[in-house]
């Protein structure tokens, strides 16, 4: 269905053509930069409330603002909003949220600039059947769509206003659940559906978001539209955003993996980051996830002459439907690294000599995040804050694993260089980390590369020595330096070394939110199958590197490690405050190590999104609440006063409950000592 292009191209950084489409004076698309939006959170027929909050985003530097209108009188009170926002000076454009009501978008095309549909229930009612659509049957569903939707594409082309096709995967239609399952593939052919019809009515003013809360679903189903609309010379800009992705650093570190890394491709044009926090909150990290890429500062990558193929690169690794890179295993004292080990958790000796004081927990669910190996630069640390770790060291006699540090162009005796090493390492019996970096270098050479890394293998023949493990340092804030890691992997695939890789971030100095941006970077390579251990370095301390490791191996799906939340951000259809039961809830049930929360406002996206989730706890009405087993509702109108325990009930029912351990308690450790 799909074919291999899903970006202008994986070796040098590009942004994705796209036309562009006005709303209201803000361009999207085209060669304007990555525009940031965000939704109010107040109730719609509360318009002061809904003006304070739209006012309030527009001076914070939100460029476009989202209003739901979930029926038709919200639709006309967003004529009243727009005249307020008129009168206190604030031209910031308003998107109308629209589901299950095609008559209050209708209404909502008379006021505003652009209206969000969701085509999964535009149109439909979402009854959750089971059934077999025959092609005719599935033909006379698509013409009542076509009926029922033409109207509002009229509208807005006569009204010059933009539309957003915004599928989100946890509310595809019956239709489109029957035929092509739950699966980025069934996003794809619902924007389609609808997007066709736009077409035929000669109607271009379209931005499209393809919205899920797990990151992988999100990427491919970005991915595998682009890919289409690349067959189909369609150049419609998106939206990008990871529904659903929570609060706090987990709602941030998840919504940089999925937004980072497409914006790593060049794909997208506007983003939204959806947290579980007044909308304000959104608006500092969506800017910090589009400033790099709207700087154009990029590395000065290779022509495409140079000896890279992207062709032979689609053959080794599948980005539309990523898979595991191949490795071989490597033990580090008992620690295995690569082919079926999970990603190992790594810290380099840099971030303790930053940490200041020491006190760390040791008790409680903090214990049981430790790092597996601390890179030592200098030999002379082992620390024993998280009991014994083995220790790769870069210093002779020290260490139960080697390691050597040459850059990716590094000319000269490197032949010396790597057999000094891999004797060494056989003499010692200990497996060899050898680092490279440079992928930020303007004066990439593939060439040097290739003779470079060829060196290397020569040198593990010789000594039939195979427990090597390539360090690839991914550079901070760098647009193309991905691309130039991309040709890395490409010439170890050709040269025949599968060894395991470990990627390390090194934390600049004077680098702001450096989560958001290594979230970014090693996001989309661990997204892709890339990776096998994961280390931070630089001007950051112990405790926040580690907690970020394993939030980003959480983000991924890579590596769970404690309860995942599925919280959808709040608007004017939240039915009860979202935010403070979410962070009740949470402190309740974060000592649930791998089970999947969902908690969610209303019925919209409800149910679908909790088809990746254990348990959902949904708004029903007024202080009311569902929940959910899966998709399925067991108990219905709960009061919200009870609501809490009876979710607990449910959890001990189906067997996931735990009893939270001791509260954890901090300790002064003075065992690191010098080897």
């Amino acid at each position: 269905m799909f074919g291999q292009k899903y970006c202008e191209s994986v070796f040098q950084y590009k942004r994705r053509p796209t036309h562009e489409v006005m709303v209201g004076d803000i361009g999207i698309g085209g060669e304007n930069p990555i525009r940031v939006q965000s939704m109010t959170i107040s109730d719609t027929m509360d318009t002061e409330a809904t003006v304070r909050e739209a006012v309030g985003l527009a001076e914070a530097g939100c460029e476009i603002v989202r209003i739901t209108a979930p029926s038709m009188k919200e639709a006309h009170n967003l004529a009243n909003i727009k005249q307020a926002l008129k009168k206190a000076s604030v031209k910031v454009p308003l998107v109308a949220d629209i589901h299950f009501t095609p008559n209050a978008a209708l209404i909502a095309a008379d006021y505003v600039d652009k209206v969000r549909i969701n085509p999964g229930n535009y149109a439909d009612k979402k009854k959750f059947e089971v059934r077999e659509y025959s092609d005719s049957e599935y033909l006379a569903e698509l013409e009542r769509i076509r009926e029922r939707f033409s109207p509002l594409v009229v509208k807005c082309k006569q009204n010059g206003v933009a539309m957003r096709i915004g599928v989100n995967h946890g509310s595809l239609s019956d239709r489109v659940m029957n035929r092509y399952g739950d699966t980025p593939e069934g996003m794809v052919a619902s924007a389609l559906e609808f997007l066709h019809i736009c077409e035929d009515l000669s109607y271009r003013d379209i931005v499209i978001s393809m919205k899920a809360s797990n990151t992988k679903v999100m990427i491919q189903a970005y991915r595998q539209l682009v890919a289409k609309m690349y067959e189909l010379n369609m150049t419609y800009p998106l939206h990008l955003g990871v529904t659903e992705a929570g609060n706090g650093e987990d709602g941030r570190i998840k919504s940089a993996v999925g937004i980072g890394t497409l914006l790593e491709d060049g794909v997208g044009d506007t983003i939204r980051v959806s947290l579980t926090e007044d909308a304000i909150y959104e608006i500092p990290v969506a800017r910090a996830l589009a400033e790099k890429y709207n700087s154009r500062i990029e590395t000065q990558s290779p022509n495409a002459e140079d000896g890279a193929d992207e062709g032979d690169y689609f053959k080794r690794f599948t980005p539309l439907n990523p898979a595991r890179r191949v490795s071989y295993p490597v033990q580090i004292v008992g620690e295995g690294v690569g082919g079926n080990e999970p990603v190992r958790i790594v810290l380099h000796d840099s971030v303790f000599a930053n940490s200041g004081s020491l006190k760390l927990p040791v008790l409680g669910q903090a214990a049981e995040q430790k790092p597996e190996w601390v890179i030592a630069e200098n030999g002379k640390m082992r620390t024993h804050n998280y009991g014994w770790t083995p220790i790769i060291s870069s210093t002779d006699g020290i260490g139960d694993a080697q390691r050597i540090s040459v850059s990716i162009n590094q000319v000269g005796d490197l032949k010396r260089v790597f057999h000094s090493a891999v004797k060494k390492a056989v003499r010692k019996n200990q497996p060899l980390l050898v680092d490279f970096d440079g992928f930020s270098l303007p004066e990439f050479e593939q060439a040097q590369l290739f003779q470079n890394l060829n060196l290397l293998v020569t040198q593990c023949r010789k000594y039939d020595f195979w427990k090597i493990i390539m360090g690839v340092n991914v550079p901070a804030n760098v647009i193309g330096a991905l691309t130039n890691i991309r040709r890395f992997l490409a010439t170890l695939a050709e040269i025949g070394l599968d060894a395991p890789l470990l990627l390390n971030y090194r934390v600049l100095s004077d680098q702001k939110d450096w989560q958001l941006d290594a979230a970014a970077t090693m996001g989309a390579l661990l997204n892709d199958g890339i990776g096998d251990a994961v280390s931070i370095s630089g001007a950051t301390n112990h405790e926040e590197a580690l907690r970020f490791i394993y939030t980003l191996l959480q983000a991924t799906r890579i590596r769970i490690s404690k309860t995942e939340y599925i919280a959808c951000p709040s608007c004017g259809r939240t039915l009860f405050n979202l935010q403070t039961t979410t962070k009740r809830i949470q402190a309740q049930t974060d000592h649930l190590k791998g089970v999947k929360i969902a908690i969610m406002g209303c019925i919209v996206n409800g149910p679908g999104e909790m088809a990746d989730a254990d348990f959902g706890y949904v708004g029903s009405g007024h202080k009311k609440v569902n929940l959910f087993v899966g998709k399925e509702c067991v108990e219905r109108n709960i009061p919200e006063e009870d609501a809490d325990r009876r979710l607990i009930e449910l959890i001990k029912k189906h067997g996931m409950w735990m009893e939270p351990k001791e509260e954890a308690v901090e300790t002064e450790n003075a065992e690191s000592a010098l080897l």
